[in-house]
């Protein structure tokens, strides 16, 4: 999300971002907001509910911003680094560099964000009976400001992953049972909870109403909550498994290596298909000159298999991905999903001593999660 995001400015060393979504859900957003302020306002010209729109979203996504803010300052401020906030289609998310490490931070850090938007719905709502005099477009976009963000407010402390309401209910899980885990299962399963929920909604919502836009408005949402969901949970078993891991202590050491000169059929019949290995370091002469993996091979026509050496496929060394063996585990798969690697050589004074491959790693996962550890 990151990556496909051009940037704002900056605040407190935070980088603000907007992703391309973003234009969909703001036009969508002033389109509304201009039916709505036409058929409540006739008298307004077309000009007129056009400005009201356009500003009146642009000051509802700034307080998305504010509302992400509030995380990120309260997780500053308890140590915990913050490196960008995004606005995208489904409002805003904040990448912390590592999650709290106690059930009061995490509390404090998931509670600021509601409390920002209620603080800002009950200025907005002040603001416009103190400016209802200036003007009906003022006093209307407003007023509507203070209602969207009592709802942002609301909406957000329902209590599933990854709502803030979802890590309130971590927080308070983990507070009082003393563990983390069982935290974060709690909310995983409210999130998913939730958005089979909206997506339940979005469905009766087309049924009865015929709303199409609206209902899929439901279902998508319901659908990212899901997707976030899952994800979320996956990324915290992974922290706990690895977390403190290096990638030394997990890569495997006997790697298998294909002579330069072998043609695709012979490594194909005599190693893949024999041992199961996707992935193969390439040798010339005893010295690693790179990486072939079963993707390589099957971009090449299976007829010309007997007459490509594995040479002519493979990455050459000097453009491998490599990772140091006492990096951490979680930033080897960071890189991992990053790239779309499988595996990843891993590289001690100038040699490769071993390499990490996902298959590995799942399979340590499910040994620890069958072992209950």
């Amino acid at each position: 999300m990151l990556e496909s995001s051009f940037r704002l400015g900056s605040v407190a060393g935070i980088r603000i971002g907007v992703h391309y979504t973003w234009f969909i859900v703001f036009i969508l957003l002033g389109s509304s907001l201009y039916l709505l302020f036409r058929s409540s306002q006739p008298e307004w010209g077309t000009g007129i509910a056009w400005t009201t729109a356009v500003i009146t979203s642009l000051i509802f996504f700034a307080s998305i911003i504010l509302h992400e803010l509030g995380h990120s300052l309260v997780a500053l401020a308890l140590g915990i680094r913050v490196s960008s906030i995004t606005l995208f289609i489904f409002g805003g998310v904040a990448q912390t560099e590592r999650d709290a490490d106690s059930a009061g931070k995490e509390f404090a850090i998931a509670i600021a964000g509601p409390l920002v938007s209620f603080v800002l719905a009950g200025l907005f709502y002040l603001l416009a009976h103190l400016l209802s005099e200036a003007g009906r477009p003022a006093f209307e976009a407003l007023l509507w400001l203070a209602t969207i963000n009592l709802f942002v407010a609301v909406f957000n402390l329902v209590p599933g992953f990854p709502l803030d309401g979802g890590r309130v209910l971590r927080a308070v899980v983990w507070g009082v049972s003393g563990n983390a885990i069982k935290g974060m299962n709690w909310a995983v399963v409210a999130g998913k909870v939730v958005a089979y929920t909206l997506m339940l909604m979005g469905v009766v919502t087309v049924v009865q109403t015929g709303l199409l836009i609206n209902g899929l408005w439901f279902v998508g949402l319901g659908w990212f909550l899901l997707a976030a969901a899952e994800a979320s949970g996956r990324s915290f078993t992974m922290q706990q498994v690895f977390g403190h891991t290096s990638a030394r202590q997990v890569m495997a050491r006997q790697v298998p290596r294909v002579d330069a000169d072998t043609v695709l059929s012979e490594w194909m019949d005599r190693q893949v298909l024999t041992t199961g290995e996707r992935a193969y370091l390439v040798d010339e002469d005893g010295r690693v000159v790179g990486l072939v993996t079963l993707s390589d091979c099957k971009k090449v026509p299976r007829e010309q298999w007997d007459s490509v050496p594995v040479r002519r496929i493979m990455t050459p060394v000097e453009r491998l991905v490599t990772v140091a063996p006492e990096i951490p585990i979680v930033q080897v798969l960071d890189r991992m999903q990053a790239r779309g690697l499988n595996q990843v050589p891993v590289v001690e004074h100038g040699s490769i001593v071993g390499w990490i491959d996902r298959d590995r790693l799942l399979r340590i996962l499910r040994s620890h999660m069958e072992t209950g550890r």
